[in-house]
């Protein structure tokens, strides 16, 4: 027997959100909201990742019987140590955000500066992991996208001189486009955020 209840009490008993146990887990975000609303019963791999991301054996996922509350002992032992409870920090994940734009000061500072700020607050601000992985998701197809438009203007540039073609400002204006296109969405769900949307980067990897 399986109860989904189980599994999302000894989530927040443990102070995850579904978020950190996805990625604790490897288990997508979806199939552990799916898992607690009762839409599917987790099997075999499913099943062994989340108890193992939660720290307590298959059996603890089974439902408590109506007069058992020593049940407890099983979910918590006293050897375990709890981690912390997740805080709201709505300025965080703006901050989180923003900080793509550093790479206007240095290229790849728009991966390396989020991806520091993420790896040290991912397990203590609410919402930071997925936002967090959204930010570099999109940061990082920009920096591909940029390369390769900058090879194929560089590529253009090499054709016309072969054939005497002019195409001035080429490169420069590929060179700015792809650095507005940057500015304006991390502007965009800058704005995003502070609506309280979270659901930003829907195109990332």
């Amino acid at each position: 027997m399986f109860s989904a209840v189980r599994v999302a009490t000894i989530r927040k008993s443990k102070g995850f959100s579904q978020e950190v146990l996805a990625e604790q887990s490897g288990v997508s975000l979806r199939t552990i909201q799916r898992v607690e609303q009762g839409d599917t019963v987790p099997r075999g791999y499913t099943l062994q990742a989340l108890a193992a991301a939660l720290e307590v054996p298959l059996e603890a996922f089974r439902p408590e019987p109506e007069v058992a509350p020593a049940i407890e002992t099983v979910v918590a032992p006293p050897t375990m140590e709890a981690h912390p409870a997740l805080r709201p920090d709505p300025q965080f994940l703006q901050l989180l955000n923003l900080s793509a734009l550093s790479f206007l000061v240095f290229p790849l500072l728009n991966l390396i500066l989020p991806w520091m700020l993420w790896q040290k607050h991912r397990h203590h601000v609410e919402h930071a992991a997925e936002v967090g992985r959204r930010v570099l998701g999109f940061q990082a197809l920009w920096q591909v996208g940029c390369f390769l438009a900058y090879g194929l203007a560089a590529a253009a540039q090499l054709w016309a001189h072969a054939y005497h073609v002019k195409l001035p400002g080429l490169y420069l204006g590929v060179f700015v486009a792809s650095y507005l296109l940057n500015l304006g969405t991390v502007g965009y769900y800058q704005w995003q955020l502070r609506r309280g949307q979270l659901a930003i980067y829907r195109f990332r990897f």
